[in-house]
């Protein structure tokens, strides 16, 4: 009786596990969901009202250098941020590439709608420039960089950058850069107030704020946010997988329950 008793109530601790794991995974993926739909509805708000703002916020503005810019890779344009992706193609003739690289960076910038005025820390942000890839002229080709870009890219991780690819002549690689700068309209998703600390300039633009953010933070040329999307599949996903881990702790627990209640009775 009492080893029947210890494996029962085992069964029903691996059962009350497992069922919790899965309504863990199943809530994680439903906050996802509210948040991507809470986003979506929110829309934009006007910078004047963002240090009311105590969650994610969407905005829009024109970018302007705050105190730095940064160069871009390929073309050596001064920028406050850029992306550039790699794409590859075994045949020269084929149609289809293939994206296998991406590195981004950015310097604090400031957005301005006209009228006020807030700092960027684009530090977590994931840059969403890609609106902007209509024209394939804007790739270029492996053959066509300089050693001295070659080598910048290679130090940010981007594939095909090494010397060694010199002799891959059946490979055909290329490579895009996008680029924020001075005068480009934005739209950042998923920010929120992480310094409020600041004063005013003093040709009374601004309001003293720096907006950052974690894994919703996206600083966009579009309208519509890839992250956003993104979080809300996953999160769908989430639902599922912890939906499918709780049917089976369920069955554990009812089993623990029902046979430790047997013993009772017996």
């Amino acid at each position: 009786m009492p080893t029947e008793s210890i494996a029962m109530s085992g069964l029903l601790m691996f059962g009350l596990a497992i069922l919790g794991a899965g309504v863990f995974v199943a809530t994680t993926g439903l906050d996802r969901i509210r948040t991507a739909r809470t986003l979506r509805e929110t829309g934009a708000v006007p910078l004047a009202d963002l240090s009311a703002a105590d969650d994610l916020v969407e905005f829009t503005g024109t970018a302007r250098e705050a105190t730095e810019s940064l160069e871009a890779p390929l073309s050596g344009t001064p920028c406050l941020a850029y992306t550039v992706h790699s794409r590859v193609r075994d045949d020269p003739d084929a149609d289809d590439w293939q994206s296998d690289g991406r590195t981004s960076a950015g310097v604090p910038f400031a957005v301005t709608d006209g009228t006020d005025r807030v700092t960027v820390d684009p530090t977590n942000a994931v840059f969403s420039l890609e609106e902007w890839t209509a024209d394939e002229s804007a790739w270029t080709d492996w053959d066509d960089l300089s050693a001295a870009v070659r080598k910048q890219l290679a130090t940010e991780g981007l594939p095909g950058t090494d010397d060694g690819n010199e002799g891959t002549a059946t490979v055909e690689r290329q490579y895009r850069e996008r680029r924020i700068e001075p005068g480009t309209e934005v739209r950042v998703f998923g920010g929120s107030v992480v310094d409020s600390s600041g004063t005013d300039r003093a040709d009374g633009e601004g309001t003293g704020l720096t907006v950052g953010g974690g894994d919703w933070f996206e600083i966009s040329s579009g309208e519509n946010s890839a992250v956003r999307s993104d979080h809300r599949r996953s999160g769908s996903l989430y639902v599922i997988f912890g939906a499918l881990v709780s049917i089976p702790g369920i069955g554990f627990t009812l089993a623990g329950i029902a046979g430790l209640a047997s013993l009772l009775v017996l």
